[in-house]
Formats: C-alpha cells, sequence, structure tokens
C-alpha cells in the first residue's frame, strides 16, 4: 500500500482480520490514536511507518498508548519504536505504561493511560491491538 499511494491521495480504513478499512463519515482522518500491548506493538509499529513521513496520508498526528505488565516485554520493539519517534517527534507521541501498577491491565481510572491518550476530535480514528485477554 506504501508503494501504491501519492501525494494527495485519499484512503478509507475499515477494521478488518489483518488490515484496516475506515469508511466513517470524519473523512479524511487527521489523527490516529493506536492503544497497544504485547505482540501488538509489531502491526502498530507498520502502520506508524506508513503515515508519519510527511505528505504520506491525511494524519497529522499520531499516539502510540504500549501498555505491558512486565518490562521486558518493551525490549520487544523499543528500539524500533524509539526510532519512529526521534525522526518525527512533532508528530508522534509515544507512552509506554508499566500495568502491573494498576492491577495488570485496568484502564478505566488508570492515570497514565488517561493522561496518555488524546481528546477524540472528528478525525481521530483509534486501533486497539493485542493478544485476545487484553
Amino acid at each position: 500500500l506504501r508503494n501504491e499511494l501519492r501525494p494527495g491521495d485519499e484512503v478509507a480504513i475499515k477494521p478488518g482480520k489483518s488490515h484496516l478499512t475506515y469508511s466513517g463519515k470524519h473523512v479524511p482522518v487527521t489523527d490516529m490514536v493506536y492503544v497497544t500491548s504485547g505482540l501488538g506493538i509489531v502491526p502498530i509499529l507498520d502502520q506508524i511507518r506508513a503515515i508519519t513521513p510527511r505528505g504520506s496520508s491525511s494524519v497529522k498526528t499520531a499516539s502510540v498508548v504500549w501498555m505491558n505488565n512486565d518490562r521486558a516485554d518493551f525490549d520487544l520493539a523499543m528500539d524500533d519504536l524509539e526510532k519512529e519517534y526521534l525522526k518525527y517527534p512533532s508528530k508522534l507521541a509515544v507512552s509506554c505504561i508499566m500495568m502491573e501498577k494498576y492491577g495488570g491491565g485496568k484502564l478505566e481510572g488508570n492515570p497514565e493511560v488517561e493522561e496518555a491518550v488524546p481528546y477524540f476530535n472528528a478525525g481521530t480514528m483509534a486501533v486497539v491491538c493485542g493478544p485476545k485477554r487484553f
């Protein structure tokens, strides 16, 4: 997909098993929020790489909220995620949250999660990706 699109092309995305397709009324998508855990970061990294270069998509900002119970789980892709953040610090926000401090997975009432997830405006799309228990 990345090689098929040209600057100015519009993309509609809707949730699917192995891809996203959006057909909502708020087009274009201008903000992405990725909430992920564990290996869910892998497809998120691919999406980040596709939307962050200037002119590659309608997305102006992207936020990644990566949650894990074990600090070692962040080792999986931390270097890759940091590399993308350092390339696009004004477009990409990254929050890594240790969930064990909040009962091992409670999202509601978790102050770090609430702080990391931006306010949703028209044009914001959220993607949740992680293990089935997530």
